[in-house]
């Protein structure tokens, strides 16, 4: 029997769960089998639908399952998803539950909000595509917070032999050391109290130099008032410190606006790129030319493709498969399922 049938004959109850140990060499793993042997157990409902077939497990379980052909292998697979709610046997609403819209060798339009099924359950979905790079990098420069070690590699990379920025930040950590210790010293006698005035005087005079840099700067100084520790804090005013860390991310923000541009260390960090997805001996190897944005080791990965490219695709069981990008993309690599 080819593995095709078995997808059939389980669809039309045609073959039980013992006669399915037969054929265990027809399924992509034993994690596959196993899911196939649960989706067979505990469902409530099973559904033929296009190539797909759905085992409902009923909402109140963690997951229903979706089992097909792998298309490289010819081998069955099984996934978790979702409970799909299908409300006419469409291999479209199967699809979207699954986590793709299209196979990599179909034909479709290449836009916004599309998902591609690049190879087994790798997937990549279309952020944003855009006919020119210029566009691309006005996307990502207006969420550059986002990006957040992108941009922190950049902020670093400009202002680390800035000598302002130097002495900013040797006034910005003596300024807090000296308020925490002020606040977090316990006022029990008299002397404890002379203690935290004599750490407060410290601070004042460092003050001088901080308000000349936000002068400079144009940089409003905001102020905060907090209690020291005091076993009755009835007897003690409120100590009014800078607030310093305000201080420091506008200072940061200011020397950032003169010194680069964002769009241009984006291009800067142009490369080629070697993305692994999935388990770490049978991960999905992906080989493109980018920028990495953002990554969740092994599950998800963010790039920006700035220019038009063929993407390679490796992995020991699938084999390899390519596909064309043909426009600047902002897109995400991930495996489909929970």
């Amino acid at each position: 029997m080819e593995c095709k049938e078995i997808i059939d004959d389980v669809a039309s109850n045609k073959i039980t769960i013992d006669e399915l140990q037969t054929y265990f060499d027809c399924f992509l793993s034993l994690q596959h089998f196993l899911r196939f042997n649960a989706a067979i157990k505990l469902n409530k409902k099973i559904a033929k639908v296009g190539s797909y077939v759905y085992f409902d497990l009923g909402y109140e379980r963690p997951a229903s399952y979706v089992a097909g052909i792998d298309d490289t292998t010819q081998k069955i697979f099984c996934m978790p998803v979702r409970t799909c709610y299908l409300y006419y046997d469409s291999e479209i609403e199967i699809r979207k539950c699954m986590g793709f819209n299209y196979h990599y060798y179909e034909k479709f339009n290449y836009g916004d909000g599309i998902t591609i099924r690049l190879q087994g359950d790798l997937t990549m979905e279309i952020v944003r595509a855009y006919d020119k790079v210029e566009d691309l990098l006005n996307f990502i420069d207006q969420r550059r917070e986002e990006f957040r070690e992108l941009w922190e590699n950049f902020i670093r990379s400009k202002l680390a032999k800035d000598p302002e920025i130097q002495k900013a930040e040797v006034l910005i950590g003596s300024y807090q050391e000296l308020r925490d210790f002020a606040l977090n010293t316990r006022i029990y006698r008299e002397e404890d109290k002379n203690d935290v005035i004599s750490v407060v005087k410290l601070a004042r005079k460092l003050e001088p130099e901080i308000k000349a840099l936000a002068k400079k700067y144009d940089i409003h100084l905001l102020n905060v008032f907090e209690k020291p520790r005091a076993t009755d804090e009835r007897r003690y005013k409120c100590i009014r410190f800078i607030d310093i860390e305000d201080f420091g991310r506008k200072l940061r923000q200011k020397k950032i606006s003169q010194m680069g541009n964002f769009k241009d260390y984006i291009l800067e960090n142009e490369k080629k790129i070697t993305l692994r997805i999935g388990h770490y001996t049978t991960a999905h190897e992906i080989k493109l030319t980018g920028v990495m944005m953002n990554a969740i080791e092994g599950r998800r990965i963010e790039i920006a493709i700035l220019r038009p490219q063929t993407i390679e695709i490796n992995h020991p069981e699938h084999g390899k498969t390519s596909f064309n990008i043909p426009k600047p993309t902002y897109a995400v690599f991930r495996l489909m399922g929970l």
